[in-house]
């Protein structure tokens, strides 16, 4: 994908899809443990990404990358996963937070872009990147995707992660600024 046209147009592929199976990818810390759910009250951090699987054994994959500017969020739609995630994989398909959006269809897809600039100046060259995507299903649950973190021991979000955040919560992505609600986006 080159062009933004490109991606939305890959991000709408995900209408219909159904969530079957999810499989998160983290770092191996060699301390026997998973990290993702460190800060659950906002939800999971991802060191890479996380794989969504369909009945019939189609995958996206949502990872950070920079094929717009590092760091942004990707999608890549029946990739092999190898080609697009790495470190350990944990099957987190029974965790509770999942299961109101399995089996459920996904009705709309959207992307929120976020731009830094070549320089401090006003009109200095902006790049734009996706920051962020909004899955909505059938059942109008909602589900956030980010490529953010926080910095230091900081309660603030901070966008352009190698990091990608899943939350499940609307008042979180509301709290955090996420999605329909940054200041900084272009719609």
């Amino acid at each position: 994908m080159e062009t933004r046209a490109e991606y939305e147009a890959n991000l709408n592929r995900l209408m219909g899809f159904v969530i079957e199976r999810v499989t998160y990818f983290e770092l191996d810390y060699q301390d026997g443990q998973s990290h993702f759910r460190d800060r659950a009250e906002t939800g999971h951090f991802l060191d890479f990404g996380v794989e969504l699987c369909d009945r019939a054994g189609r995958s996206v994959c949502l990872a950070w990358d920079a094929t717009f500017y590092p760091y942004g969020l990707g999608v890549s739609i029946d990739v092999p996963v190898d080609n697009v995630l790495a470190g350990v994989a944990y099957d987190v398909t029974s965790d509770p937070e999942w299961l109101p959006f399995l089996g459920s269809r996904i009705s709309a897809a959207a992307s929120y872009w976020s731009w830094v600039g070549e320089s401090m100046e006003a009109d200095a060259k902006r790049t734009y990147y996706p920051q962020d995507i909004c899955l909505t299903f059938e059942n109008q649950r909602r589900l956030y995707f980010s490529a953010a973190q926080f910095l230091d021991d900081s309660d603030k979000l901070y966008g352009m992660a190698d990091n990608v955040l899943v939350v499940f919560d609307e008042a979180v992505a509301t709290r955090h600024q996420m999605g329909p609600w940054a200041e900084t986006f272009d719609r």
